[in-house]
């Protein structure tokens, strides 16, 4: 194993062990059993070996639920549209629970809201990147085979990413309305906003309305 994922390793025990508490690079290096310049070469403070942490660990957990599609797109066209997605929506859904579940998101989550913040509200970070690659894999695919709607893939998957971002982090805040059918919520937003049937447009502008029918609008009023 590399050093680096060494000191990774030893950065989720410190943090898991701890709550999510803040913690030193002394700590870190302490834990991994290396020298603190050794961990000072790589990381210049500890918000970078926690980013890299969580890049890593999102990243792989991530890819091994999206990853479970691939079995339904090699097989079409056995496999039908609506099981395609519903097995691409499943991978999103069991990320998500997964992410929700997991020690130290949940626990930075709460005790380190300020670290996270960054990524929530003002950009995108590596792990929501490496995310975004891989829903834009999968949804290309899916779109190729007639499960998903058309349209870029890439802003399918943004507007994918922040929906399911939204339900992991915000559903405390509705949790007594939801209880724990959040994840069936989130299954039902994500598949009607990908299945391939056009939405009937809510926004009618006057150069929608046929020549004549204000003026018969206005004689009825």
């Amino acid at each position: 194993m590399s050093t680096r994922n060494d000191v990774l390793d030893a950065a989720r025990r410190c943090l898991v062990r701890g709550s999510g508490r803040k913690l030193t690079l002394a700590e870190v290096a302490r834990e991994a059993g290396v020298s603190r310049p050794t961990v000072y070469r790589r990381w210049p403070e500890v918000s970078a070996v926690i980013r890299d942490l969580l890049t890593r660990d999102m990243t792989s957990l991530v890819t091994e639920h999206i990853t479970a599609v691939d079995a339904a797109i090699d097989s079409a066209p056995e496999s039908s549209p609506p099981k395609v997605l519903a097995a691409l929506v499943d991978g999103i859904v069991g990320a998500a629970i997964a992410l929700s579940e997991d020690t130290l998101f949940s626990s930075l989550l709460r005790r380190q809201p300020d670290l996270m913040a960054p990524y929530v509200f003002q950009r995108l970070g590596a792990s929501q990147r490496g995310v975004l690659a891989l829903l834009d894999s999968r949804i290309t695919q899916a779109q190729q085979v007639g499960a998903v709607r058309s349209g870029d893939a890439m802003r399918l998957g943004a507007m994918v990413l922040l929906i399911t971002q939204s339900a992991i982090q915000s559903r405390s805040v509705v949790a007594p309305v939801l209880g724990g059918d959040w994840s069936q919520e989130l299954t039902r937003a994500l598949c009607g906003y990908l299945t391939p049937v056009e939405p009937v447009s809510l926004l009618t502008t006057t150069a929608d309305i046929p020549p004549g029918d204000g003026d018969r609008d206005e004689e009825r009023s």
